[in-house]
């Protein structure tokens, strides 16, 4: 029974290590927050939320997701993004649309240095289509944390 105990023991301070590991050496790692601006000229869907025309304000600054903030408005939403491309060369920041039975779903959001891609999308991340609609972003303000 002793050597059981030692083993379980011995299995728990592994598992303890290995998630003290983990979760600090994420520390040094400073993620970029972007903070911007989009007139969208058309009505879009994002996570079964739908969205007027209008200017709109995207960020990023909890990790894992971006906020969608229609300008003039206190509400916001929140959609879960993931990193999926990190380009060899700086790209115009754009928001990337595709129309799928008459709505426009926003897929993907590209920052200077990064892509990202809406969750829910990402089996169609980086597809080119006619259906496709891309619409420039204006950065706002950019910073690490």
């Amino acid at each position: 029974m002793t050597r059981t105990f030692s083993r379980f023991v011995l299995a728990i301070l592994r598992t303890g290590a290995l998630g003290y590991v983990i979760l600090f050496s994420g520390l040094g790692l400073a993620q970029q927050v972007v903070t911007a601006r989009a007139t969208i000229p058309f009505n879009f869907w994002a996570q079964d939320h739908k969205f007027q025309a209008g200017g709109y304000v995207f960020d990023n600054e909890v990790p894992g997701s971006a906020t969608i903030h229609r300008e003039g408005t206190n509400s916001s939403i929140g959609v879960s993004i993931i990193l999926y491309a990190v380009p060899g060369e700086k790209e115009n920041p754009r928001v990337t649309f595709v129309r799928r039975d008459g709505k426009y779903c926003l897929v993907e959001l590209w920052g200077v240095q990064d892509r990202h891609v809406v969750t829910a999308e990402f089996e169609q991340r980086g597809e080119a289509s006619e259906q496709q609609r891309q619409v420039p972003l204006t950065i706002v303000e950019s910073h690490d944390e």
